[in-house]
């Protein structure tokens, strides 16, 4: 299966962010700016595939691309030494196109000119090499030819051109290894994601006092120096955390600093006033005893209980405060976090501390997926509890939350956020899913972000210019407001490409006041005035047959449809068993008239 779009623009932002710049330069410097560009992010995809085949650094993956303007069909040119395996590249970075016999063509009388040691053709960035790459031919034992595509897939008369010269015997070459290697849309996709993830972490750690219990679930548990863990945090930081459902909180919570409190002033008794530590591990190894500790190898080691004791002995140890006298209780369970058991393991060790329904959506692996997907464009997402490594380009999983139940058609979800946000957020919940589908991508969730911060930042400044019932309506209705909107950039929304704010803020600017006069112009006789008893604002849009009233009213009038017959055949339509009218609401929002950029 082809990359999407949206898949191909991430893979193209990675390509031209960590690749290009370290890609030896075009030799034809007289094309435009655009084929260059073009050009460029071709030539990456080759580097990107010798990396994580050889697992190379960017910079070091680069030197072995070959593919320019005019390159005979071999785009890179790698020799891995410790298997004697000689890997030469094509790839073809083309969206709904399958990689043809004419390529493969090409491809195959590249490979035979370069086994034959014809270097005649070629271009310079194999001429510069021309000593390595005999040596390399000479010295291999094993030549693997790799295609690597984000078409569909390579067309069957191509498969037959290139399984045609590794099964020609005239050719004389036996060192061909009998398949391709075919590094297709899926295995791009992974890669890239994998490419974002944190690294695993392992660890040896000396456990004084260790007791093992393998009751079908392998642990040790014992007291292991505090300094351990702390160095541990120093090296590896957030990819210590992994499957937390937090990260350090900060330095000022009463809890971190009652930890640092006590190792500055009764270190040797830190263990005896800490909870401890948990941690999941892919593996454990118990190893020999050395006065009376017993050393303990761990493979994937992740910290699920005992992040803020971490990270605020970390800020101690930091202040050339001595620690080395602190213990701390550690429990090691052997379990795959992303298990089962493991997610129970997780949940059940943090109950014990104030966390909320927000907290568990961190073992959610699409939030995960999420993160990986969206630092392809740079941004970070936050969607575990906890203090950022960045100060600007952010995105939190609250602000995730609000955008994203703005964009559905259920006007529920607008009372829900104003009592109980917290509760979408429980990743057990229908209603959790609805918000985070497996098929949601990292461009709807960061547009939706862009559209919903630009509709409350014009709406602080209204809720700043106005005064009494007028000023509640906007601040209390909000999200009302949001919603209405959101759905009128639907198609800028999905689009493969982040929302520039300068376009959006010049788009959205009369359809923005025509919203907001249809909110207060349906809001206005319902709610007394401020001087008067009654419900205000607040109560309105706390309250379900109200909102959904008012949302139902702003829609018709904002989407101009007063005069639509169709509104109360769909209004009829409800059930006494429907908590609002759905096919009215699937039909308001499928009538929302598009803001388009390109017009």
């Amino acid at each position: 299966m082809a990359l999407t779009d949206q898949e191909l623009t991430l893979l193209k932002t990675a390509l031209d962010s960590r690749f290009v710049p370290h890609l030896p330069a075009l030799i034809d410097q007289k094309k435009s700016v655009s084929e260059r560009v073009t050009k460029n992010c071709s030539r990456a995809l080759s580097a990107f595939v010798i990396k994580h085949i050889a697992d190379l650094s960017e910079t070091d993956a680069c030197q072995y691309v070959t593919d320019d303007f005019d390159d005979k069909g071999v785009d890179a040119i790698y020799y891995q030494a410790s298997s004697q395996t000689l890997y030469l590249i094509q790839s073809k970075l083309k969206l709904n196109e399958e990689f043809s016999l004419d390529e493969a063509n090409a491809f195959c009388q590249g490979v035979r000119k370069i086994i034959r040691q014809n270097f005649d053709d070629f271009n310079s960035h194999i001429q510069n090499r021309k000593a390595e790459i005999e040596r390399d031919v000479e010295d291999c034992s094993n030549i693997q030819l790799v295609i690597a595509y984000t078409g569909p897939r390579i067309s069957a008369n191509a498969k037959q051109a290139i399984r045609e010269m590794l099964t020609d015997i005239s050719q004389g070459e036996e060192r061909f290894v009998d398949t391709i290697m075919e590094y297709d849309a899926e295995i791009i996709k992974s890669k890239l994601s994998e490419s974002n993830a944190y690294p695993r972490v392992d660890a040896t750690l000396w456990l004084e006092c260790q007791r093992a219990v393998d009751d079908g679930h392998t642990s040790y548990f014992g007291l292991v120096a505090l300094k351990s863990l702390v160095d541990l945090h120093k090296q590896h930081d957030k990819a210590l955390y992994v499957k937390n459902i937090r990260t350090f909180l900060g330095r000022t919570t009463d809890v971190n600093s009652a930890i640092q409190k006590t190792l500055r002033e009764q270190p040797s008794d830190f263990w005896y006033l800490n909870n401890g530590v948990t941690a999941l591990c892919a593996n454990i190894e118990p190893k020999n005893m050395k006065d009376g500790k017993k050393k303990i190898q761990i493979q994937g080691i992740s910290i699920i209980n005992g992040a803020q004791t971490i990270a605020s002995s970390a800020t101690v140890a930091n202040e050339n405060v001595d620690i080395s006298s602190a213990k701390v209780l550690l429990t090691l369970i052997k379990s795959p976090p992303e298990s089962a058991f493991g997610k129970s393991v997780t949940k059940a060790r943090n109950h014990q501390n104030p966390v909320s329904l927000f907290n568990f959506s961190a073992l959610d692996e699409e939030q995960e997926r999420l993160r990986r997907d969206i630092a392809n464009l740079n941004i970070e997402y936050l969607y575990k509890d906890g203090v950022s490594d960045q100060s600007g380009n952010s995105i939190s999983i609250n602000e995730a939350v609000y955008a994203l139940s703005c964009l559905q058609q259920d006007p529920r979800f607008l009372v829900w956020l104003k009592k109980e946000p917290g509760n979408i957020l429980d990743p057990e919940t229908e209603n959790y899913r609805l918000i985070f589908p497996e098929t949601l991508t990292a461009f709807r969730l960061i547009n939706a972000v862009i559209v919903y911060r630009t509709i409350q930042k014009n709406l602080k400044q209204n809720i700043l210019s106005t005064n009494g019932t007028e000023r509640l309506c906007y601040k209390h209705g909000n999200l009302v407001l949001a919603s209405v909107l959101i759905k009128r950039l639907l198609k800028e929304i999905d689009m493969p490409s982040v929302i520039r704010m300068e376009v959006l803020e010049e788009k959205l600017s009369y359809p923005f006041d025509q919203a907001r006069n249809s909110l207060w112009a349906y809001v206005t006789p319902v709610v007394p005035p401020s001087n008067e008893a009654g419900p205000g604002p607040l109560a309105l849009f706390k309250n379900q047959a109200h909102t959904i009233s008012v949302m139902k009213s702003t829609m018709i009038d904002n989407f101009g449809l007063l005069n639509d017959p169709v509104i109360a055949i769909k209004e009829r339509r409800q059930t006494e068993n429907q908590p609002y009218p759905i096919e009215l609401f699937n039909y308001l929002s499928a009538k929302a008239p598009q803001i388009r950029f390109d017009q």
